[in-house]
């Protein structure tokens, strides 16, 4: 039997084929995003939004190579794909099928690529699934669903599968949220490197970095020492997915939901048929409860919601309902909720 690389060798191999984007919209304005070599002439996919509006790129790849001269090709914007175009000769990894993905199948995600160290994190195939079902991604094409939401900043991912061969990208902008878990498969879009230059972006070479935030802090004399006392030991982090293993109540928080009530959702959860698979309880006291299930109106007719742990310091899951009239998004968020929370409760 062939054993599999380690993350540690999925990484290095994939890290030559690996770049980061700058788009720069204005003097004073850039975005970044993650992008794929797939072919050897010098063509990488990369998010459309990230280069959307950009005036000039460059790309730096995780080698050192920087290319300020970068062409646009063709564009998918249903699945939010672009490819683009250096004028080097790129190592491209080999694409897998994604439609030959079985739920439970071994992936790796590589993100914060401007970072000087790669991040590698281990997942596995939830389902290869039409964007139809899943609540503010779109329609007519397919996502890779992971068991996991996995954190990928704004910048996005690149999906591998367990022999280190390219799968997808987590475009990081369908639910406006720095984690996800779905990502675009790239054997759908290699057809997007053929297409002829349509753009030609301006020279990148003075594009920098984004710098992070830094906060202000003021200098002032150092206080004089208090009494020493005891300090309370400090609360164990919440384990996300024992939470959601052993959770029996939940509290619905929708008050910023603006079209609809907790008391909507609520029915809307009890209404739902598989809703009792679930073995949870909603309750009307958060001091009760074991999560709490937020929602939100965003723009438009969309209500992302977030379950936490009862303190609110830790993420679970999310997801997102979409529709033009309360009643229907209370369902379609009942029915997200529930696909992505039955997975850990028959373990």
């Amino acid at each position: 039997m062939v054993s599999l690389p380690s993350p540690d060798q999925i990484k290095e191999r994939a890290a030559p084929s690996l770049a980061i984007v700058l788009a720069g919209r204005s003097a004073s304005q850039t975005s970044t995003g993650v992008a794929i070599a797939v072919r050897a002439n010098g063509v990488l996919l990369t998010p459309y939004h990230v280069i959307k509006d950009a005036r000039s790129l460059q790309v730096r790849f995780k080698t050192g190579e920087v290319f300020d001269q970068v062409q646009l090709l063709g564009v998918d914007a249903r699945r939010d794909i672009a490819a683009i175009k250096v004028t080097g000769a790129l190592s491209a990894l080999p694409v897998a099928n994604a439609a030959q993905l079985q739920s439970g199948d071994a992936v790796s995600v590589i993100s914060d690529l401007a970072s000087p160290q790669l991040s590698i994190a281990a997942s596995s195939v939830a389902a290869y699934r039409i964007a139809d079902e899943v609540a503010g991604a779109g329609s007519g094409y397919h996502l890779i669903q992971l068991t996991t939401p996995v954190s990928v900043g704004s910048s996005g991912g690149v999906l591998l599968d367990s022999h280190g061969n390219a799968l997808g990208l987590i475009v990081g902008s369908r639910l406006n949220a720095p984690m996800t878990d779905f990502a675009v498969p790239l054997d759908s879009v290699l057809g997007l490197g053929d297409a002829a230059v349509t753009k030609t972006f301006a020279n990148g070479s003075k594009l920098q970095l984004p710098s992070p935030a830094v906060p202000v802090t003021s200098i002032a004399p150092a206080p004089a020492a208090p009494p020493k006392a005891t300090k309370p030991e400090p609360k164990p982090k919440a384990d996300r997915q024992a939470i959601l293993h052993s959770m029996q109540t939940i509290y619905i928080d929708a008050d910023n939901a603006k079209e609809f009530g907790s008391a909507d959702m609520k029915a809307a959860l009890e209404s739902n048929r598989s809703f009792p698979l679930l073995k949870l309880r909603v309750v009307d006291d958060p001091k009760a409860a074991d999560a709490v299930l937020i929602i939100r109106h965003s723009a438009g007719w969309e209500f992302p919601f977030e379950l936490k742990s009862p303190d609110r310091s830790t993420l679970l899951l999310f997801g997102a309902g979409r529709a033009y009239e309360a009643k229907t998004a209370v369902a379609n968020i009942a029915i997200d909720f529930i696909q992505k929370t039955r997975q850990y409760r028959n373990k």
